[in-house]
């Protein structure tokens, strides 16, 4: 999936812009047969956003959610300006369903394009409410700045009383090669490096079921020392299988300690999972290092180390995985959370209230 483009994502402090109307829109389903230039828009043009890719909608198909594909083009040549893939299913007795659009709508970095964003919410409320859809929910990459507030009163888009994926992550700047990030790491972490490599700490790398069994008993370490949320061995090996993702081990001779799972999604490096034991020493660090460079070899020019808490700030951080990832050096990246789409009128504070209710007992992030 890897293809390098010319510019990572915009920093939030950056103002987000709003696109001009250009010539008129058709809003269509992606076909099977379109996933290769469906990846393509979205990895390449859209700055290597994971969520809405093709093998991210396959691998939420294998647990029950139904995927709809929309995208948005020019009338006249056709020219891809936006895609929304939506992800639904029943969610309650009654059969209706509350969809979610992960990471959309999916827009090319620049001006941000207003009218395909209107376009594509417009034609998946007219395709989903027919199917008892009661509620759309997105969260895109639009940063959380006055211009993308903006953005969000136009396109009538509320916040939500909770989150699914974290609004916050962590982004270290690849650009420029191994010998160049090096040199841009805090001297600690390059320390750590050093001494992982002289303790000889070796990583490897595969994408097959042995390697996420390995992953998996590390990462259940993590889980009961952390108390974090996680799910079926089964899910992570499906996970690979969808997003072509791969598993890294670092082995203390030769004994596994620490693990993690990431993919690279055109010019974004994504970490996804990890886990490690009590006794990994330096062990992480060695990982991620390898994570990297092999990250640079696929064409990645940033590395998303895969959120941390909404009350996340750079000067405390929180959490030790949190303080983990600002030791890569890079910056904090903010979205702007989860946001509710206009679906049915004056009934939708009903619907959102009942949403909330029926999710009480589940994890607000996944």
């Amino acid at each position: 999936m890897a293809s390098p483009i010319p510019r990572p994502p915009r920093r939030d402090n950056r103002p987000v812009e709003i696109g001009a109307a250009s010539p008129p829109l058709r809003v269509r389903e992606a076909g099977p047969d379109e996933r290769e230039d469906w990846d393509r828009f979205v990895t390449r043009r859209c700055r290597g956003i994971l969520m809405p890719s093709w093998g991210w909608g396959e691998l939420r198909r294998r647990y029950g959610w139904r995927v709809s594909r929309l995208l948005a083009e020019d009338g006249a040549d056709s020219e891809w300006r936006g895609a929304l893939q939506v992800l639904y299913r029943p969610m309650g007795p009654a059969g209706v369903s509350w969809a979610y659009a992960p990471r959309g709508p999916a827009l090319p970095p620049g001006p941000l394009d207003l009218e395909a964003a209107a376009a594509l919410l417009q034609a998946a409320r007219a395709r989903l409410r027919p199917q008892r859809v009661a509620a759309l929910r997105l969260d895109p990459e639009w940063g959380q700045d006055a211009t993308a507030v903006e953005v969000r009163r136009r396109l009538r888009l509320r916040e939500a009383a909770f989150d699914v994926q974290h609004r916050r992550t962590w982004l270290v700047d690849l650009r420029g090669g191994a010998a160049a990030v090096s040199s841009r790491l805090p001297p600690s972490t390059r320390r750590n490096i050093r001494l992982a490599e002289r303790a000889e700490v070796r990583v490897d790398h595969s994408g097959g079921p042995d390697a996420v069994d390995t992953f998996y008993r590390l990462h259940l370490e993590t889980v009961s020392r952390q108390g974090f949320q996680t799910r079926p061995l089964d899910y992570y090996r499906a996970a690979v299988d969808a997003l072509g993702a791969e598993v890294f081990t670092a082995r203390l001779h030769e004994v596994p300690v620490a693990a993690a799972i990431a993919v690279a999604c055109g010019p974004r490096l994504v970490y996804l999972y990890g886990g490690s034991s009590p006794s990994s020493s330096r062990a992480p660090y060695a990982l991620h290092w390898a994570m990297i460079e092999w990250g640079l070899s696929q064409g990645c020019e940033l590395y998303d180390m895969w959120g941390v808490p909404s009350h996340f700030e750079e000067g405390d951080p929180g959490p030790g995985y949190a303080v983990f990832k600002t030791r890569w050096g890079g910056h904090l990246a903010a979205h702007s959370g989860l946001l509710l789409a206009p679906w049915l009128g004056p009934l939708d504070p009903a619907i959102h209230r009942a949403e909330r209710w029926l999710l009480r007992r589940r994890p607000l992030l996944t």
